[in-house]
């Protein structure tokens, strides 16, 4: 009966359990140490499916890293469009994604990955680097040039240097993921901090 009910499983469907299966056992073994075939088990299909939709495990994490990063990337990229948008409350909007997408669900053991065992993986690095934080910082640097000309920024040298806004970002990531046991950090008090030392208060702005 099972067999069964796996062939009549959406193609859409069954992807998404691969996906989910392989982002549990990432999460769990590392990229390294996690076989295709633990993948289609946790997923509960055969092996040949999972190649039928991912050539190879690098494929299938790189989907997993495009599938968190487009949805933030897509929102922010639209904010950007809109210049009435305040240049603070816009990355304000990029910390709360972060928060949602990526820090409050498994998601974020992705990065540690990527930090951990990236080196041995240059395809996977290179991908997240291309594709997420290139653009990441292209979008953030609009944001800060436009804040440094409306004189919002308490050091318009910032605006070259959009890291700096990924930094409190990419801490949090690394901090829930190793060190939360032991110490817990208030992510939004993190983020609100920071924002305080980007950007002027709105009078002095003004």
């Amino acid at each position: 009966m099972a067999a069964k009910k796996r062939e009549k499983r959406d193609p859409q469907q069954r992807k998404a359990d691969i996906l989910g299966a392989a982002l549990a056992l990432f999460a769990e073994r590392g990229f390294a140490a996690t076989r295709m075939e633990d993948v289609a088990i946790r997923a509960g299909i055969a092996k040949g499916t999972v190649y039928l939709h991912f050539p190879d495990k690098e494929a299938l994490f790189i989907e997993l890293v495009s599938g968190i990063a487009s949805p933030i990337l897509g929102e922010i990229d639209g904010l950007v469009q809109n210049e009435a948008i305040p240049p603070r409350l816009a990355v304000s909007i990029f910390y709360a994604l972060v928060r949602r997408e990526v820090l409050e669900t498994e998601r974020r053991h992705l990065l540690r990955l990527v930090l951990a065992e990236g080196p041995m993986f240059p395809g996977v690095t290179e991908f997240y680097h291309r594709e997420i934080i290139s653009k990441g910082l292209g979008v953030l640097r609009i944001l800060l040039h436009r804040a440094a000309r409306r004189g919002e920024l308490r050091n318009p040298a910032v605006a070259e240097m959009p890291q700096l806004v990924i930094a409190p970002a990419l801490m949090s990531i690394i901090w829930s993921t190793l060190f939360e046991r032991y110490e817990h950090l208030d992510t939004q008090k993190l983020f609100d901090t920071f924002l305080d030392t980007l950007f002027l208060p709105e009078r002095a702005a003004q």
